[in-house]
């Protein structure tokens, strides 16, 4: 397993309207925020966005490595198709700004590093300002979520995702 002491470590929060991302190293926030896209507008258009969008936040922040965390899904969600595709654009991104293969998280692997399974968003939002003594609660959700993954993939865990 790599050790990630000293490394910037992008996490991100993948979806198609609002994709949270942070920015850590060793217990710095470096950056936090979200992508949004703008909804009606055509999915390639919103895609084509993300792609950019994740691209200049890799120049920027120049990551040293980046954790995803992979989507869960029940089998009525009408979003999954769209989280998915921009899931795979991420990683082009990814692919295209030079970085290895992403750090993949289970969503109750990133909630059982900063808080309970189970934890509610704003449960979620305080845990990660607690951790990094930020002056308040990270927001919106989707940035406190990359925050934990961020910091979930620091501790070390990882999905069996390829």
């Amino acid at each position: 397993m790599e050790d990630l002491q000293d490394k910037v470590i992008l996490g991100i929060d993948p979806a198609i309207a609002s994709i949270g991302y942070a920015a850590i190293c060793n217990q710095h926030v470096l950056d936090y925020g979200v992508i949004k896209t703008t909804a009606g507008e055509n999915i390639s258009v919103r895609l084509r966005q993300i792609h950019d969008d994740i691209c200049e936040l890799c120049t920027t922040l120049k990551p040293d490595v980046v954790a995803l965390e992979m989507p869960f899904f029940t089998r009525e969600n009408t979003n999954a198709n769209k989280v998915l595709r921009a899931l795979g654009v991420i990683q082009l991104a990814l692919g295209d700004s030079g970085l290895p293969d992403p750090i993949f998280l289970h969503q109750s692997q990133v909630k059982s590093a900063v808080a309970q399974y189970g934890a509610a968003k704003e449960e979620m939002q305080d845990a990660v300002a607690f951790l990094f003594k930020l002056p308040g609660p990270p927001r919106p959700d989707d940035a406190a979520d990359a925050l934990a993954i961020a910091y979930a993939a620091q501790l070390g865990m990882r999905a069996n995702v390829k």
